[in-house]
């Protein structure tokens, strides 16, 4: 609930979006790590052959749109540290999510989070009168965001598993470049959907991949004392 916002919300006074985007692109990974050690899975050489091309086109795509490239700052600590966070959260999210509806777990850690939140909001509320539209858009980001979106994520890494439903995430990127186009009224390049339409192929190849479960350790049957 904390880690993850704070964390990034630091780093980016320091470093510009692009920047950060590189370092993002390992989240999924990471999730698929985090899931793959709390639920004992071990995914074969091939899940994680995909896992690591998806990530390196996200990273490959947001050095090339940084054109003079991306230097190494002290902020990458703090995104990192925000990755290692939203990683465990999936995880355990999803660990809760197969024992309680989804929208519970979200419910619940945001109610256990308001004793905290509430007196930091108010603390930090602007000194200033905000624009509407950056209202509009602090109140998407709150409700649906990190609220109504957790209904279906963790639902679906409850369906799916955490291992494999992880490396969506290597979507995201490029999905927000599409609704950019009539919400901001960008232009997507061909550069941008070939990126897009390999990541899509690698999450569709990762997908198929076997995923095992970890040995169960044997059941002994218990000794019979001699008579």
């Amino acid at each position: 609930m904390f880690g993850f916002p704070l964390f990034t919300s630091v780093a980016m006074r320091y470093v510009e979006a692009v920047h950060a985007s590189v370092i993002v692109g390992v989240l999924p990974l990471a999730t698929a790590l985090v899931g793959a050690l709390l639920h004992r899975q071990r995914p074969s050489a091939g899940f994680w052959l995909c896992a690591a091309l998806g990530s390196a086109l996200v990273v490959a795509y947001a050095l090339l749109h940084a054109g003079q490239g991306v230097r190494l700052h002290a902020a990458d600590a703090l995104l990192l540290a925000a990755m290692a966070c939203a990683a465990v959260g999936y995880g355990y999210g999803a660990r809760l999510s197969q024992r309680m509806r989804a929208e519970h777990v979200i419910c619940w850690a945001l109610v256990i989070a308001l004793p905290i939140t509430v007196p930091l909001a108010w603390w930090s509320r602007p000194a200033s009168a905000m624009p509407t539209h950056a209202w509009w858009g602090f109140g998407y980001v709150a409700v649906f965001s990190m609220w109504i979106g957790f209904f279906a994520w963790y639902r679906g890494l409850a369906l799916g598993g955490t291992v494999r439903v992880s490396q969506v995430q290597l979507v995201q990127p490029f999905l927000s470049m599409l609704f950019a186009v009539p919400l901001l009224g960008e232009r997507l390049d061909a550069v941008t959907i070939a990126f897009a339409l390999a990541v899509i192929a690698t999450v569709f190849m990762g997908k198929r991949m076997p995923v095992r479960s970890a040995a169960a350790a044997p059941v002994l049957s218990p000794a019979v004392e001699p008579r």
